[in-house]
């Protein structure tokens, strides 16, 4: 795929040399910023080349090593027919850290065509049973009762093979002591062949006195779509934070963006996200042209202030050459999502509830929706315990 069909997302000044003063093979200077987007970076020809395992691309146009003390654990393997979808079974690994985790980065590798994967850590005692794979159906697992019990940790790019979470400023997400980590399976396999494969998960974690930056998650959610057949339909959503921050801090919007994964399917041409209000309304944080397979998490070094605006404002465009309706959803339809963190005292949930049209842009429908949110304090020194 052409880079320029790549995600663009916070320009930074290139010109000759990498952002750290390093020498850079011949056309890498106009190649790096492309190269990044997917996590890679600028090898002689020029042309962009993933990291190995347990470096990361850094805007200094090398491979550099993930900084923490390494933990990896291997999860189950899978076998998928051609064309076969997995569904409706969850993974689990319990940590058994009598000690609280400062997680830095977290790094997956699978080659089981793992279409995405949401990764959160609760108390080792939910949803009991054995680890390995499981119905999540049969323990009741949901991921926002997770969430609310533990946190987030990760999510996996669209069928990303290799994805590396790294947070700038020595910031890291705070796992208390006996956990236990979960993952959604959603694997689908595209091949004419079947594909036997599974995911490995490393987890990058630093001393208390090294982390700098203590980081919550906030998700955004057009769970609401309605992508008409043989059209393209732009989906906007407006989500005001101002109320969230006075009515939970009595402040208002305080929150430092360090790292953003946007979530759609195929049919996508297009992700934003952008500053909503303030004096800079409609600054672009995200800017997503195309769809690809590749890893989009994005680390902001410095971070992306939200300090006087109103909240954020994201959506999604999509080219629908079929002629069935399609919404929220597996298979074919579509996702339009984002995962952030940040530094902020609470998280936060935005979805879209309702849509109106907008009118239209050219030959590109719009359609717009407010978004309801729903915030959390976000403690830092949540207890753990061995389970009874």
């Amino acid at each position: 795929m052409s880079v320029l069909r790549h995600l663009s997302i916070v320009t930074f000044a290139i010109a000759g040399c990498g952002a750290g003063g390093v020498d850079l093979p011949a056309g890498c200077a106009e190649l790096l910023e492309h190269c990044l987007i997917d996590q890679q970076t600028c090898v002689a020809g020029p042309a962009c080349a993933p990291c190995p395992e347990g470096q990361f691309a850094a805007r200094s146009g090398r491979c550099e090593a993930i900084e923490g003390d390494k933990i990896t654990h291997n999860f189950n393997m899978f076998t998928a027919k051609p064309g076969e979808e997995i569904l409706g079974l969850c993974q689990s690994w319990t940590l058994g850290n009598a000690t609280e985790l400062w997680v830095h980065g977290v790094e997956l590798t699978q080659d089981q065509a793992s279409h995405h994967s949401n990764w959160l850590f609760v108390p080792s005692d939910r949803y009991p049973g054995p680890d390995g794979t499981w119905d999540c159906s049969e323990r009741k697992y949901d991921e926002l009762t997770a969430a609310m019990a533990g946190g987030v940790l990760y999510a996996q790019s669209t069928q990303a093979e290799r994805e590396v979470q790294r947070f700038p400023n020595s910031g890291a997400v705070r796992i208390p002591p006996y956990s236990k980590i979960i993952s959604d399976v959603h694997i689908l396999n595209a091949s004419a062949k079947p594909i036997s494969g599974h995911a490995r998960l490393s987890l990058y974690t630093l001393p208390r006195d090294q982390v700098k930056v203590k980081l919550t998650p906030f998700h955004l959610t057009f769970r609401t779509l309605d992508i008409a057949p043989q059209a393209i339909t732009r989906f906007t959503a407006a989500c005001d934070l101002e109320g969230i921050y006075q009515g939970s801090l009595n402040t208002p919007v305080d929150l430092q963006i360090y790292y953003v994964l946007p979530h759609t399917h195929k049919l996508a041409r297009r992700f934003f996200l952008e500053v909503m209000g303030g004096p800079r309304d409609g600054e672009k944080l995200v800017e997503l042209a195309g769809f690809d397979s590749g890893a989009r998490g994005r680390a902001y070094d410095p971070p992306r202030s939200l300090d006087g605006a109103d909240g954020l404002r994201f959506g999604c465009e999509f080219e629908n050459p079929t002629d069935k309706r399609l919404h929220w959803g597996f298979g074919d339809n579509e996702m339009c999502e984002l995962l952030g963190f940040g530094e902020s005292k609470i998280a936060f949930e935005s979805g879209v509830s309702q849509l109106r049209p907008g009118g239209s842009d050219g030959d590109v429908r719009l359609i717009e929706g407010p978004c309801a949110t729903v915030s959390f304090p976000y403690s830092f020194d949540k207890a753990g315990g061995p389970p009874p």
